[in-house]
Formats: C-alpha cells, sequence, structure tokens
C-alpha cells in the first residue's frame, strides 16, 4: 500500500510539473510571436493606441511605391532603447491597412560606418544622448530617424525621441508626398497684424507639414487671395480699407474659408493701462452676421502672472490669477475642432456677438464660451493687477468668445457703390456656401503666447476650415490630459479607505480560499488511502 501512495503521489507531482512546464512554454512561445507578429487591442476612449480612418485610407489608396526606411542605432541605451520596436509596430499597424505598394524597412547598423554615412545621407544626423554604464555617465552618438521615399521625392523625419505623436508626423509626411500641391494658407498683413516673419513662426512650424503658409498684403498684390483655400486675419490694429475689403468680400462669396482674429484691446499689465484700438470695423463684421463687442472679457477661470510686491526694503514675488488672461475650457464638445481639448489661454479677449445673423441662410455654431463666473468692462478699461476685481461683477455666464458661421452670405457691398481702384467687372452679390471663424482674440497664436493647447485649436481651426478634417482626430491623441472629476471630501475618504484596506481584504480572501481548496484536496486523498 505505501508503494501504491507514492507512486500516486509522484504521479501527481509530475502531472503538475508537466502542466507548469507546458504553461511557460506556451507563455514564452506566445511572446516571441509577439514580438514579430502585428496586433493590438485598443481600449482607450479616443484610441490612442490605433490608426485613425485617416491615416488608413492614406495607404489604402497609394497609387505608386512608398517605402519608408528606419535607422536606429542597436543597443541605444534607456529611455530609448523601445523607440525601434515601438517604431516597427507602428510602422507594421500602416502595412496591414495598406496596399501593396507600402513597404518599410529597418535598416541594419552591422557595418556602423556604412549605416551612419547612409542614414546622413538621407538628412538623419547622428545625435548625443546619455548613457548610464558601469555605473558611470558616458555620451553615445546614436541615430534614430526615418526617411519616406515616393517617386522622386523624399521626406525625413531627423530624429524619433518618442512615439507619442508618431502617427502624425507619419502621415503628415505621407500626405505631404503624395499631395503634390497642398492646400495654401494666407495670412494678411499691411495693417499692424501679427507679423508673419517674427510673431507667428510657431504655428508655421505647426502648420508647414500639411499647407504651404505664405504672407499676403493686398495693398501690393490685389490677386494675391486667387490660389489660397483659407484666409487668415491675425489681428489688425487699423480699419482695412474698402478695396481690400471687396477682395476678402469676393473671396467668401466664391467660396472660399476666413479666420478672423480680432484684437480690440491694446493693454500693458505692467503699467496697467488699457485702450481700444482704432479698428472698429464692426460695420463689415454685421453684415457677415456677427460683431467683435468693444469690449473685454475677464474670468474667474483664468492663468496666473508673477507679482513683484515691495516688503520693506525688498521684494516679494508671488503668483497671482489674473482674470483677463482667460483659460477657457466651456467648449462645444459636439464640434470636432474643440471636442478634445481641455483649455484654451485667450488674452485680453473681447466676446463675440452672432444676433446679426440672418437665421434662414446663416448657420451659427457656439465654439468656446468663458465659464459660468465671468464679466465685461466697457468704456473705461482697468486691468490693474490690485486691488483684485469684486466677486460681485462676476455676473455673467457662458459669454461667447469664439463660433462659426456657415452657409450662403450676401456681399457688404450690394447695396453700396464698388470700389473704383481695382478690378470689379466679377463681383458676385451672393455667394456659395462658405465659412467664417470669428475668435475675440489674437494674441493666442502669438509666439509669446503659444501653448500646445492653443496650438491645437488653431491647428484643428485649419483643417476644418480647409476641409482636411482627417488630420484633427490624429493630432489630438496622445495631447489632452484627462482631468480627474471633482468628488467631494466624503468620496475622497471612502476611496482611501477602500484604498488601504481593500488589497489586505483580497490577500485574505485569496489565502482562505486556498486554504480551503488545499484542504479539500487532501481530504479527497485521504479517503483513496
Amino acid at each position: 500500500m505505501t508503494d501504491i501512495n507514492k507512486s500516486r503521489t509522484k504521479d501527481i507531482t509530475q502531472g503538475k510539473s508537466v502542466r507548469i512546464i507546458l504553461i511557460v512554454a506556451i507563455i514564452v512561445i506566445l511572446n516571441l510571436i509577439a514580438i514579430h507578429l502585428f496586433t493590438r487591442l485598443d481600449l482607450t476612449r479616443d484610441k490612442r493606441y490605433s490608426i485613425s480612418d485617416y491615416s488608413k485610407n492614406l495607404v489604402k489608396n497609394l497609387d505608386d511605391k512608398l517605402t519608408i526606411k528606419a535607422f536606429f542605432t542597436s543597443n541605444i541605451p534607456y529611455p530609448y532603447n523601445t523607440l525601434a520596436r515601438d517604431v516597427r509596430d507602428k510602422l507594421e499597424e500602416f502595412k496591414a491597412f495598406a496596399n501593396h505598394y507600402f513597404q518599410f524597412e529597418i535598416v541594419s547598423s552591422g557595418d556602423e560606418e556604412k549605416f551612419v554615412q547612409d542614414a546622413r545621407s538621407f538628412g538623419i544626423p547622428e545625435v548625443q544622448v546619455n548613457a548610464i554604464e558601469k555605473d558611470e555617465m558616458v555620451i553615445k552618438r546614436v541615430v534614430m530617424g526615418l526617411v519616406f521615399l515616393y517617386e522622386d521625392r523624399t521626406e525625413v523625419i531627423p530624429v524619433v525621441q518618442s512615439t507619442e505623436n508618431l502617427e502624425y508626423e507619419i502621415s503628415s509626411k505621407i500626405n505631404k508626398l503624395i499631395h503634390k500641391e497642398l492646400p495654401i494658407i494666407g495670412f494678411l498683413q499691411g495693417h499692424n497684424e501679427l507679423s508673419f516673419e517674427k510673431e507667428l513662426t510657431g504655428i508655421q512650424r505647426q502648420l508647414q507639414e500639411n499647407y504651404q503658409l505664405k504672407p499676403i498684403n493686398l495693398q501690393e498684390d490685389e490677386y494675391a487671395l486667387n490660389n489660397l483655400s483659407v484666409l487668415i486675419i491675425p489681428g489688425p490694429k487699423e480699419v482695412i480699407p474698402d478695396g481690400e475689403k471687396y477682395l476678402i468680400d469676393q473671396f467668401i462669396m466664391q467660396g472660399k474659408h476666413v479666420i478672423f482674429l480680432i484684437d480690440n484691446i491694446d493693454a500693458d499689465p505692467n503699467t496697467s493701462k488699457a485702450e481700444f484700438y482704432k479698428n472698429d470695423m464692426n460695420d463689415w463684421f454685421k453684415n457677415y452676421g456677427f460683431n467683435v463687442e468693444r469690449n473685454l472679457v475677464f474670468d474667474s477661470r483664468a492663468s496666473t502672472i508673477q507679482v513683484r510686491q515691495q516688503v520693506g526694503m525688498g521684494y516679494h514675488i508671488s503668483f497671482m490669477k489674473y482674470p483677463f488672461l482667460i483659460n477657457v475650457s466651456n467648449f462645444n464638445k459636439d464640434n470636432m475642432i474643440v471636442k478634445d481639448l481641455n483649455a484654451i489661454t485667450l488674452i485680453f479677449a473681447s466676446s463675440v456677438d452672432a444676433s446679426f445673423t440672418e437665421k434662414d441662410s446663416i448657420e451659427v455654431i457656439p465654439l468656446a464660451k468663458s465659464s459660468n463666473r465671468a464679466g465685461i468692462q466697457k468704456g473705461r478699461l482697468n486691468i490693474a493687477i490690485q486691488p483684485p476685481i469684486p466677486q460681485s461683477q462676476y455676473n455673467k455666464k457662458d459669454i461667447p468668445l469664439a463660433s462659426l458661421f456657415l452657409g450662403k452670405f450676401k456681399s457688404w457691398f450690394r447695396n453700396k457703390e464698388l470700389p473704383n481702384t481695382i478690378d470689379t467687372s466679377l463681383y458676385l452679390e451672393e455667394g456659395l456656401d462658405s465659412r467664417i471663424l470669428v475668435v475675440g482674440d489674437a494674441d493666442f497664436v502669438k509666439d509669446d503666447y503659444l501653448n500646445k493647447n492653443n496650438a491645437l485649436f488653431f491647428a484643428n481651426s485649419i483643417d476644418w476650415m480647409a476641409q482636411e478634417t482627417g488630420l484633427i482626430s490624429i493630432r489630438s491623441k496622445n495631447i489632452i490630459a484627462r482631468e480627474l472629476k471633482e468628488v467631494s471630501g466624503a468620496t475622497k475618504n471612502t476611496i482611501k479607505w477602500i484604498s488601504v484596506l481593500l488589497p489586505s481584504v483580497l490577500v485574505t480572501l485569496i489565502g482562505f480560499i486556498a486554504w480551503r481548496i488545499k484542504k479539500v484536496r487532501y481530504a479527497r486523498i485521504g479517503r483513496y488511502f
């Protein structure tokens, strides 16, 4: 009997060992397969780890061979050591949805000198990264770039530093290669607008992959609008003359799209001086259904600024909320321009009045509004940091700050004499379907104030106006931080105690279940012996 018991015990032990070995072997094999086979289950709300339909269609509809070469030095140190594999995974995902024209290659770095020369010939440089070897900090030179080859054209991502926005970068390069003529976006100049060359360089970097960008001066060339898809009017400080208004008006009548960024306030926080620019063009704007009010909006939801206060013989630096730097987070979540935004910052903004719209022909879509604790200054302006604005003056809510106007607009000149200084032979009194976007601020795109969300809002606006809406869904991924919902103190305490006690309870419960299973198993074995 003892020998039989030993034999059965041995068989049970061997059976367990075989099962464990099989499980480990299956896990190892699956991991080896996963390294070389693309597959992904994306449970995020915005599908940030899956390529968008726009990207899929780009590579699905290729009509000529597109080759992507990935140059990555082997054994890149932490934290860049996973980049090559992440890039391969992303390219595999593109390939899974592409037609046979899409190809990619991970270039071997075996012959290091030739590898570096080949990369450099495509415009991919060696870069220095810090690494720790044998407990010492050393500097290594590595290559981490992509080159895109299509027909006789080449595009390059010289350095891939992260994969956070890699899909957007890849799709932008492919889009630029396969579309020989990118849409042209014009920035009006000549009326003391934000300078295209000096104050809008950040926006240019954001947009240059997908658009041709150019300054437009209608005083010098009345035909400068002819090939534009979208015209930007970035904060004119002076009134635009009637001749140029006519050209812009007819641009709208032709079904083209305009973005009005209107700065009304000349403000200097350092001196607390503020006054209105002499740029009132609301008689013109009202024709298209809107009015940028001659006012100044302030809001309890605001950014902080640095304040220097004298204390005794010295100074004390502190940070205070400045209600004229508005953190706008009240967005129209039904519109794709702003649906994924958390906040943008507007600087000395004015409200947008849409009450002049002809309801039968023009659709109004509010994009951004103030919070429910805001206010408005008119006439004499006071932008001083101290004393603070009394709480009683925060008595307005949902003040419109940015709006879209869609439809068939009527010419501002339909009951007026046409300018005689320019060619008016092709005058249109009523227009085709067009789009106008109005923001009661222009400084939010200025280099001094441009941040990630401001750039995203403006780039999305350009995409939407140029009807390149597929880019919006890609660009918004991995940029927007998901804020935690505000909860009560009681809920916080409940969550805290659950977090403290639940692990102990679970461990105890699992131990009890394991003990019961073991006890039942031994009791079952005891019945046989």
